[in-house]
């Protein structure tokens, strides 16, 4: 027999059985505080309140997993979802709304595929309750602001990424290999460990030498890479090799300012 909407669903027994789902990206632990044991520890005291259950088996935890992402990359979440379509929950706690989903249509669709499994959905933060028509109808609201908040982050990150770029022509969060960015004044510096390297890689190149013989010899050096682990590969020596203009002082896209030289 197909189950019934979550609203009906509650009102034929008293729901016990408790999931909590909780996730978080590094970025989001970094600003927020909002690490996996203090997302449980809330969830955990939402369900003490309303006299549920939450047994272990049924935390499930996305750890540095993007909200962007939707179950096909997230285990944890796609886990959460099973038991709940296989009656095996009543009800599903999450810190916030967030941590479902950072897209408006994720948190709509995840939340619809829940109810529509007869099962509850609480949010702490926001104090949403599904089984009620005033729950149904803020939730789009709250999606919506989730989103908004995203979309926010974006946009200051993109502004952030033109200013830079207008003033010293790198949009980008990373500079060249041989160079650092001042943490404090912003400005590029030459990184004295590893501008010694693209001394090397243009002086090999100019003696003749391929992109992989100079990858294998940096490997064999045990030169430090560009991304500070693994090995040195052909298209790391081009990407560096690409770069001549600015290591030689030269101006970067349309900024006017040029860069300490390397070589």
């Amino acid at each position: 027999m197909a189950r019934t909407p979550a609203a009906q669903h509650v009102t034929q027994h008293t729901i016990i059985r408790a999931a909590i789902y909780i996730r978080v990206s590094t970025e989001e632990q970094a600003k927020d505080g909002y690490g996996l044991v203090v997302q449980e520890e809330r969830c955990r005291a939402m369900a003490m309140v309303k006299g549920w259950q939450v047994e272990a088996q049924h935390i499930y935890r996305d750890e540095g997993i993007s909200g962007m992402k939707d179950t096909t990359g997230r285990p944890g979440l796609a886990a959460m979802l099973d038991a709940a379509q296989a009656g095996q929950v009543d009800a599903i706690i999450v810190l916030a709304l967030e941590r479902l989903g950072r897209k408006t249509n994720i948190i709509l669709d995840l939340v619809e595929r829940i109810t529509a499994a007869g099962v509850e959905v609480v949010s702490c933060k926001e104090s949403l309750d599904t089984t009620t028509p005033a729950g149904r109808f803020v939730l789009g609201i709250f999606a919506g602001l989730a989103q908004l908040e995203r979309d926010t982050i974006v946009e200051r990150t993109t502004s952030g990424r033109n200013a830079r770029g207008r003033r010293d022509g790198e949009k980008g969060g990373r500079v060249p290999f041989g160079y650092r960015r001042n943490m404090t004044t912003e400005a590029v510096e030459v990184e004295p460990s590893t501008a010694p390297i693209v001394h090397r890689i243009f002086g090999l190149r100019s003696s003749g030498a391929t992109m992989r013989a100079i990858a294998s010899e940096l490997a064999a050096s045990a030169a430090q890479t560009p991304q500070g682990g693994g090995s040195w590969r052909p298209s790391s020596v081009k990407a560096i090799l690409d770069n001549e203009a600015a290591y030689r002082g030269g101006t970067r896209n349309d900024s006017p300012t040029v860069w300490p030289r390397i070589l």
